[in-house]
């Protein structure tokens, strides 16, 4: 079409635009119908002009929405974020660092663990949360694990393996508390069963834990093996068991 033409067809998507804004729309850009017009020139010709309509980005900001609900982190994310991380004490910059140092991996496609473990309320499932949240916001499809909740599922539907199946196949899993009581061998080949799976297929998994890596070790060496690979040795941390590093108790975390 003309440019005259096209400003007409510009000019008229805009006002239906403008009509919705005058509504309880959510989104002021876009009105809510999720697309936002533009005019675009022709690559054919000079003279020709066409109306294009792209994705808003409140579309991708409902799909986050929408996985932060799936994931099951909803109420975790509000309250464990890199900004309520305190960084007092220089083990505490050491660990927010090192998330840091994690989260750039992303950027070079490498596709690493992560496994922080050791003394109890050191801050390991905050800074796990707020790496798990900029998973979310990146629209991987992630998923959140409560080991003791989760299992409790796990055994009383021994005959629907439909969560099981998730916890394998979703391409980021985030373990929180990992073994948080002495584990019986069912438990162990359960989270064997899951690691196995994610390292054979490269998925992604966070997993917090008050094992220490040697804990883990001691405990089940095909387990902490896989662990250890998938995290390039670089992002195992290992916490001492030092009550000073309890900061749920101080009141710093």
């Amino acid at each position: 079409m003309t440019k005259e033409d096209a400003k007409k067809r510009l000019a008229l998507e805009l006002a239906h635009i403008e009509r919705r804004r005058q509504g309880n729309c959510l989104c002021m850009k876009c009105g809510d119908t999720k697309l936002v017009p533009k005019m675009l020139r022709s690559q054919i010709s000079d003279d020709d002009y066409y109306i294009a309509l792209a994705r808003c980005k409140c579309v991708s900001a409902e799909e986050v929405k929408s996985a932060i609900e799936r994931s099951g982190l909803a109420n975790e994310i509000k309250r464990k974020t890199f900004a309520s991380f305190k960084t007092d004490t220089e083990f505490q910059k050491y660990l927010k660092n090192m998330a840091v140092k994690y989260l750039d991996t992303l950027a070079d496609n490498k596709r690493y663990w992560l496994y922080i473990g050791g003394q109890s309320g050191s801050g390991k499932s905050h800074i796990c949360t707020a790496i798990a949240n900029r998973f979310l916001q990146k629209s991987y499809r992630l998923f959140y694990m409560k080991w003791i909740d989760d299992l409790r599922t796990i055994k009383s539907n021994l005959g629907d393996t439909s969560r099981l199946n998730v916890l394998k196949t979703c391409e980021v899993l985030y373990i929180d508390d990992l073994f948080k009581t002495k584990p019986t061998e069912y438990e162990i080949s359960i989270a064997f069963e899951i690691m196995n799976y994610r390292e054979n297929n490269n998925l992604i998994t966070i997993i917090s834990s008050e094992y220490t890596p040697a804990e883990l070790k001691a405990l089940d060496e095909a387990i902490y093996g896989r662990i250890k690979i998938n995290t390039n040795n670089t992002f195992m941390l290992g916490i001492d068991k030092d009550p000073t590093k309890n900061y749920r108790l101080n009141h710093t975390n």
